[in-house]
């Protein structure tokens, strides 16, 4: 036994290199890959206080680093096409009635949000309201009057990561349906809010903001 590792002491040595190679490059791979997912931007859009149209729109920061919220977009899904609002600035859903004096934090839902914040920016109900207003449509509740019918409502987020210099989008489809006492209930599409983070995706973010001037 002693000969032969003698004899191949070297095909031992380049084994032993190579096997010892290979663990360190899957360690490697796995610090890599977490350190990747810690990086990796989560900005959560969801319901709070209830389920219905009066219950709070949510947006959570779950990345390492802060974000800069910079604009938020809402579309409606409805019998007669999409409709898609810009519903950043708070002062604009006040009109005439904004005194001059609010301070910064009630004129504007932009700002930054630190690691593990999150906020609000409204009833999913004003979000709708802000958004037939802007296209002249009138609300009986939160049905709109005349032809129309909402069936899906689309909340659009806008943020900066970090230091990044290019634009992330998150966004999150919830359908409108309604009870049968009449109230109507968010019901998301989907569990998770869609990250679009890839250079592809922020070529579309992008365009967001160039088309609603963000």
């Amino acid at each position: 036994m002693l000969d032969w590792i003698l004899r191949y002491h070297s095909l031992l040595a380049l084994v032993i290199s190579t096997c010892t190679l290979l663990v360190w490059i899957f360690y490697a791979h796995l610090l890599l890959a977490n350190f990747k997912r810690q990086r990796r931007p989560n900005l959560i859009i969801n319901r709070g206080a209830g389920k219905g149209l009066g219950s709070l729109c949510l947006l959570s920061n779950m990345s390492a680093e802060p974000m800069f919220i910079n604009q938020l977009l809402v579309r409606l899904d409805t019998s007669r096409g999409p409709l898609m609002g810009d519903v950043t600035d708070i002062r604009d859903g006040l009109g005439d009635e904004a005194p001059p004096d609010l301070s910064l934090y009630q004129t504007t839902r932009q700002g930054p949000l630190r690691s593990g914040e999150y906020s609000h920016i409204g009833t999913f109900q004003s979000l709708i309201r802000r958004v037939a207003e802007q296209h002249g449509i009138a609300l009986d509740g939160h049905q709109p009057q005349g032809d129309w019918t909402f069936h899906t409502l689309e909340i659009r987020a806008v943020a900066f990561y970090g230091s990044d210099r290019h634009p992330l989008g998150v966004l999150r489809r919830f359908r409108l349906q309604d009870a049968a006492e009449g109230e109507c209930t968010l019901v998301p599409e989907s569990p998770l809010t869609h990250q679009l983070c890839s250079r592809r995706q922020r070529r579309e973010v992008r365009r967001w903001m160039l088309e609603y001037g963000g």
